[in-house]
């Protein structure tokens, strides 16, 4: 439009924030052949795992969502496909939004519990920021010392809800480590004790 209107292509590339030669350029292609789309897209090193493979990928995980990349790399090796990395399937999983998340390990609540909480819930929503104050407030964590207990992995598409687990409350010993819960309380004014559970 700029140059239909007489602007000089050396004002016009400045308008659009381009270099006059780049100007120059996609302007010739327009003219010749009234496109200027951009090839960018077919640049670069073409996918190791193609479609099909990468459905391939997305069945093994939907068969057992709870298996590392060695474990899936080792499964799609075995099939008809070339062999890839571990980095490789790594790097296509996260491309296909399969992620690898802890699972969420709370109680599994029965239809009796969650009457309850919406109870408790409609009880207390319009409480005043007052009476918020007045609660005091728990939380648990774990600590784990010398060891990792082979916690597991899920994966999951991003819109998919994580895995519910049941909660485990205890600490063990089983070698050479130890797990700890420890409860710690606070509210709004100050902060409760930690204790070791």
């Amino acid at each position: 439009m700029a140059r239909r209107l007489g602007t000089s292509i050396t004002e016009t590339a400045r308008l659009v924030g381009c270099s006059r030669s780049a100007f120059v350029s996609i302007h010739a292609k327009w003219i010749n052949d009234g496109d200027t789309s951009s090839r960018r897209q077919d640049v670069g090193r073409p996918r190791v795992i193609k479609e099909k493979g990468r459905r391939r990928l997305s069945l093994l995980v939907k068969q057992n969502r709870r298996q590392t990349v060695a474990q899936l790399t080792a499964q799609y090796n075995a099939g008809p496909s070339a062999n890839v990395s571990e980095h490789t399937v790594q790097r296509t999983l996260l491309d296909m939004g399969l992620c690898s998340r802890c699972p969420t390990r709370v109680p599994l609540l029965t239809k009796r519990h969650r009457q309850l909480r919406l109870q408790w819930a409609r009880e207390h929503r319009d409480w005043t920021m007052d009476e918020w104050k007045r609660v005091a407030w728990s939380n648990e964590s774990r600590f784990l010392i010398h060891h990792v207990d082979g916690r597991v992995r899920v994966r999951h598409p991003p819109s998919a809800r994580r895995t519910v687990a049941p909660l485990l409350y205890n600490r063990s010993y089983r070698g050479c480590w130890w797990r700890y819960y420890v409860l710690g309380t606070f509210s709004w004014a100050a902060l409760g004790p930690i204790v070791v559970v």
